[in-house]
């Protein structure tokens, strides 16, 4: 699962750049290549529908992944 709480109230735009950047973490950090029945709460599988089990590097299953995306508004006026 991935949460946005974190983002509070964002514009379509700014979600759809942080739903990217995590699919790509996701791909990245995880080598995760497929999922099925998506629904933003990205069910993992592998090339044939099977569950994975996701594990993080430091050993532990992943459950839940927050958002890493974030912007203050402040910080929407790039100088």
């Amino acid at each position: 699962m991935v949460d946005y709480k974190a983002l509070g109230t964002v514009s379509t735009k700014e979600l759809m750049n942080a739903v990217i950047e995590d699919v790509h973490a996701l791909e990245d950090l995880y080598h995760i290549r497929y999922v099925t029945a998506g629904r933003l709460f990205l069910p993992v599988t592998n090339q044939y529908g099977d569950p994975l089990r996701i594990i993080h590097p430091n050993g532990h299953p992943i459950q839940r992944i927050d958002t890493h995306h974030y912007r203050p508004a402040c910080m929407d006026y790039d100088m």
